[in-house]
């Protein structure tokens, strides 16, 4: 298991609600403080007015890989756009199917080789529907699907959150391997979001072994078991780190551990996002030597 981050760690300063470090600056910067291995995080770059909006965005794509190929960063995994389809226009949801194509494209572009993806919630009249929800999530993703194969890529589906407000689909366990048993192609595989089941009360231990053939990605954060806050781990409420990391051995986990824990330095200054990730680096070599059999000398 190697150590990753999530590009998205460096994202905002003093909570702005703009990107305020750009892809550019902020691979030079993940590199500067320790990290080779990255997930790169399209979707804080896909929308209205930002590059996966711009007619010149395979340009910019290129140019992020001729930077990260001079810098020896690898891309083991992206993150795709995603949307919410409940209220959408037709309009409105061609635009959105375009910003899951480009960024779907440019992953293989960054020679990436699994790329994380978001079940879609369906609704039945104003509330969820699992019967929908599975019918159409099946079809989103073969019809992605195929043009991930076409470029060398996996897909990777993520587990979503279910609390006192809010109800997605592939929120369980269960219905996350119904989705990709049903998909039934093994190009298609697990995510799994650490911070997303602590606010499902999933038993995560019990859960990574249920997902264990089919797991190819981690999304590692914490929070408070109130919202989604992605922070690194131990700043939250999660108290089984250990046990997680036993049983990411036990299951002999192949892929790598990757960060997503953006609002963890979003909050401060510029002058103190280096220092801060440069922690991260050294938690993650902490979590890595409790895993049996891994020496790390730092630890």
């Amino acid at each position: 298991m190697r150590l990753s981050t999530s590009t998205c760690i460096y994202d905002r300063v003093l909570w702005q609600q703009k990107v305020h470090f750009s892809a550019r600056e902020t691979i030079e910067r993940c590199v500067r403080t320790g990290y080779s291995i990255l997930d790169m995080d399209y979707s804080i770059y896909s929308g209205e007015g930002l590059p996966f909006d711009r007619d010149d965005w395979q340009l910019w794509i290129a140019d992020l890989h001729e930077l990260s190929t001079k810098l020896g960063v690898e891309y083991p995994q992206s993150h795709a756009h995603f949307y919410n389809p409940v209220g959408l226009s037709a309009e409105q949801t061609a635009y959105n199917e375009e910003q899951v194509r480009r960024t779907i494209v440019a992953s293989g572009m960054m020679q990436a080789r699994n790329v994380v993806m978001h079940p879609l919630t369906v609704l039945d009249g104003t509330w969820y529907s699992h019967r929908k929800s599975l019918a159409h999530n099946r079809e989103y993703f073969l019809r992605h699907g195929e043009l991930a194969h076409s470029l060398g890529l996996t897909i990777a589906i993520e587990n979503m959150i279910e609390n006192k407000t809010i109800r997605r689909y592939c929120s369980s366990t269960e219905e996350l391997l119904e989705l990709v048993d049903t998909l039934n192609d093994p190009m298609f595989g697990i995510c799994w979001d650490f911070g997303h089941a602590n606010l499902s009360n999933v038993n995560q231990c019990e859960a990574l072994k249920a997902i264990a053939p089919r797991l190819t990605a981690l999304h590692v954060n914490d929070n408070r078991g109130e919202k989604d806050d992605h922070l690194a781990p131990y700043f939250g409420n999660m108290t089984t780190w250990e046990n997680i990391m036993r049983t990411l051995g036990e299951i002999d986990y192949q892929g790598d551990f990757t960060f997503e824990i953006h609002k963890f330095t979003n909050g401060l200054p510029e002058a103190m996002h280096d220092e801060a990730v440069r922690f991260t680096h050294t938690l993650g070599e902490y979590l890595l030597s409790l895993v049996p059999g891994t020496k790390l000398t730092a630890f």
